[in-house]
């Protein structure tokens, strides 16, 4: 009869290794949480933490620097919007009425024709300068009569 076997010497010696050395980190991982004064969870916690904890100052700094973005976002939009929302303006030309034009270009189609001295809300300001004829203006996105559109912003003045 042959006799029976649970496995293979070498299966056993893998094994025997295998628990050596799962056995040896514990015992490592006990130790150091004995040498650290920690407990065994938070020393595994340190050990294999991947995010960093931020101290307090830290935190205050990032806030800061996240503060001072918003506040150069909000002085960008007021420029845009000018500082008190929707403000009035007066049509201000030598011709008899001002283009206003469905986008703020010279080629856009004209959505209506504004006669000159007439009050009209001021929706905001384009936030690129433009030149023309050699002067620098933007163009503004106003309201009239119902309608919205664009307007070269040299011939409005705010009231």
């Amino acid at each position: 009869m042959s006799k029976f076997r649970k496995g293979s010497k070498k299966n056993n010696s893998i094994f025997r290794w295998l628990y050596i050395v799962l056995f040896s980190l514990v015992v490592i991982w006990l130790l150091s949480a004995i040498i650290l004064g920690k407990s065994p969870t938070e020393v595994l916690s340190s050990a294999f933490s991947k995010i960093p904890n931020p101290t307090a100052q830290a935190i205050t700094l990032e806030v800061e620097k996240k503060d001072s973005t918003i506040v150069a976002l909000q002085e960008q939009l007021d420029k845009c919007m000018g500082s008190g929302g929707l403000k009035r303006g007066l049509v201000i030309i030598d011709s008899p009425t001002l283009n206003m034009r469905n986008e703020p270009s010279l080629s856009a189609g004209v959505e209506m024709r504004i006669p000159a001295n007439s009050e009209v809300r001021i929706l905001f300001y384009d936030t690129e300068t433009y030149y023309l004829e050699g002067i620098a203006g933007k163009w503004v996105k106003i309201k009239y009569a119902g309608t919205e559109g664009w307007v070269w912003g040299n011939f409005i003045r705010e009231i």
